[in-house]
């Protein structure tokens, strides 16, 4: 039997100025490949804080987070880090392109961090680059691209490596209502073609409603929308 791509399981975080108080408690979710799901929140309740915990790049204080059946609290510093290069893709709202490197090596990345096969690199490059409408802008650094542009670049390197599970950090706050909505669309297609699971985080209603699911978070935990 397939494991599920993410599992939460009262998950919780306290908050880094008044440890005494929760910044977010009992997070239960569970999310198969292919499914995209949109969590919805204001400012400040640790929308942010909770995809780094499920990428083990930060430390909760209760529950317990599982990644393609693994808990990642069993592994090491050295086997987090694999699991969360091989395993995990990554859109953030601010691009993080890397400015020295052009569009096409920015997308492939994730690949050459993974030591996949070069033989393939290009061919995958470009296919996802034509699926994206920037073929013809791949040569380009991304000063000379528009946001769009860049945030489609974002969305080509999250999945570039075919990783189990996408996690989308405000990916649209940087656009307009046109080119968030088809970036959302082509995220959401293209992740769950690939049998992806993709999980994003926003507070916009609009970004929300094209996921298949869509959860609130509040302080207690998530609940339906």
């Amino acid at each position: 039997m397939r494991s599920a791509a993410l599992k939460l399981e009262a998950v919780g975080k306290r908050q880094p100025d008044s440890p005494q108080n929760w910044l977010f408690e009992r997070i239960e979710l569970q999310l198969e490949p292919g499914e995209f799901v949109a969590i919805r929140g204001e400012s400040g309740l640790g929308k942010s804080t909770l995809l780094h915990i499920i990428a083990g790049l930060e430390r909760k204080d209760a529950g317990e987070v599982s990644l393609c059946g693994q808990n990642v609290d069993s592994l090491d510093d050295d086997a987090r880090t694999l699991l969360r290069r091989r395993q995990i893709g990554f859109v953030f709202q601010s691009f993080h392109l890397l400015p020295q490197l052009s569009a096409r090596e920015n997308i492939a990345l994730p690949w050459r961090l993974n030591a996949l096969p070069r033989r393939e690199l290009r061919e995958r490059v470009e296919a996802l680059a034509e699926q994206l409408g920037i073929v013809q802008r791949l040569d380009a650094l991304p000063r000379n691209l528009s946001g769009g542009e860049q945030q489609r670049v974002a969305v080509a390197r999250a999945l570039i490596h075919s990783p189990t599970l996408v996690l989308a950090d405000e990916p649209t706050g940087s656009l307009d209502p046109e080119r968030a909505s088809d970036v959302l669309s082509l995220l959401g297609q293209m992740g769950t073609a690939a049998g992806a699971a993709v999980l994003m985080v926003t507070h916009s209603a609009a970004a929300a409603a094209i996921a298949q699911r869509r959860l609130e978070m509040r302080r207690d935990g998530l609940h339906p929308l």
